[in-house]
């Protein structure tokens, strides 16, 4: 093969291998455009679930609060049952009488945190609800912290406003991914109309590759370079003479 030959060929494979990489940039950007603009769309949507969720949990922050108001006197009367039986204890009285204090002030704690399980069971199910709006997220939200197997209303109180945070994080992410989105999906489109159209890119990559042969034998002569070029343009190589 003539140099003139070669130097023909060497062109028309470095023009195919920028055009291949000129359609799989589109192709990229096109897949690009499409996340950011759904990721745009629902952004909105999910900071409306995520706020939904979080008006439906300060309710239920505001009864954990409520009890824990309401059951305060019992459990220091529980308390003060504790210490008075350790005292009696401690000083070699009987205590008999006083552990049937502490046992009764008890019942009556736990009895009145049985309500509070009601809360707890609600706070699991609005977890699995911001969780669901989490997941189905169109970008990376952290997980919430779990309900803890806790009966005191003031332990329950504080997982519904970790809770409500939770909310209020996913919905500050959903506002500042709105706008970022909006951002990259502009910036992708900018830089994908400067490609020009699919189909003549990839018609051009057929062309291109239409004309090129699959094997070329190239001189002992050539630069090392010819050879990589076009092993580039998928072109096999087998060396010749002179």
């Amino acid at each position: 093969m003539r140099s003139r030959e070669l130097e023909r060929l060497l062109e028309t494979a470095d023009e195919l291998v920028e055009a291949r990489d000129r359609l799989r940039r589109a192709e990229e950007l096109e897949e690009r455009i499409g996340r950011e603009r759904d990721a745009e769309r629902r952004a909105p949507e999910i900071a409306e679930a995520a706020a939904a969720r979080r008006n439906a949990i300060e309710p239920i922050a505001r009864e954990l609060e409520a009890q824990w108001v309401s059951q305060g006197p019992l459990v220091s009367q529980w308390q003060r049952a504790v210490e008075l039986a350790d005292l009696a204890e401690g000083s070699g009285a009987d205590a008999t009488e006083y552990r049937a204090e502490v046992d009764e002030a008890r019942r009556r704690v736990e009895a009145a945190r049985v309500g509070t399980r009601d809360q707890l069971a609600q706070l699991e199910g609005e977890r699995e609800k911001l969780m669901d709006i989490a997941l189905e997220a169109p970008f990376d939200v952290p997980s919430a912290a779990p309900v803890h197997d806790d009966s005191r209303p003031e332990a329950g109180r504080r997982d519904a406003l970790s809770l409500m945070e939770f909310a209020d994080r996913i919905e500050h992410i959903a506002g500042r991914e709105q706008v970022r989105a909006a951002k990259a999906a502009a910036d992708a489109e900018a830089e994908r109309a400067e490609l020009g159209d699919r189909d003549e890119l990839a018609a051009r990559v057929d062309e291109l590759q239409g004309g090129l042969p699959e094997v070329v034998e190239v001189p002992s002569s050539a630069p090392p370079s010819a050879s990589r070029r076009l092993h580039r343009a998928g072109i096999r190589v087998s060396n010749g003479g002179s």
